[in-house]
């Protein structure tokens, strides 16, 4: 593995270690609890960063359809198809159905257990492979890798930051 895949990988389990920790203990009331009436509650925010990652690694750069989809998630969730949270309302976020912590976790190690992989084969052509994108232009295989784990970072920052308000970090 070269040093730049090893760093890719730390990154990738470093925000879902802590993503972890941080709704470890939450009860189904707080996971879904809103800060303010115009925030994302976190278990929104945790089907929203598994939706993310899938999209981008498996949907995007490999193509090859992503787990929401193929592993039946959405039925499961019972939820849309191809819906990954991008552009929501928050009368939409609110609507979300209340879906037990434990499976929206199940579901990011799903999308992880196919993600690894795929960073462990990045290749120069892969990183360098442009790539149209309806959002964001012509973008490489190098930004889409490293726009996950700015995303999901700040994310990772938000579950955390509500985790605190409702109940401190600590506890």
């Amino acid at each position: 593995m070269n040093q730049y895949v090893a760093t890719l990988k730390s990154a990738y389990d470093e925000y879902l270690q802590q993503l972890k920790q941080a709704v470890d203990g939450l009860s189904h009331d707080e996971a879904y609890s809103q800060p303010t009436p115009h925030s994302n509650h976190i278990a929104w925010l945790v089907w929203h960063m598994a939706r993310v990652e899938d999209h981008w690694i498996n949907g995007v750069l490999t193509g090859k359809g992503q787990v929401w989809n193929r592993g039946g998630w959405d039925e499961k969730f019972g939820m849309d198809a191809e819906n990954r949270g991008a552009g929501q309302t928050i009368e939409e976020v609110v609507a979300m159905p209340h879906i037990e912590m434990a499976d929206l976790l199940a579901y990011f190690d799903a999308v992880r257990a196919e993600t690894g992989p795929v960073i462990d084969s990045l290749d120069e052509e892969t990183l360098g492979r442009e790539i149209e994108h309806p959002r964001f232009g012509t973008i490489t295989g190098r930004w889409l890798v490293g726009h996950i784990i700015v995303e999901e970072s700040q994310h990772t920052g938000q579950v955390a930051l509500v985790r605190g308000m409702k109940r401190g970090f600590g506890e």
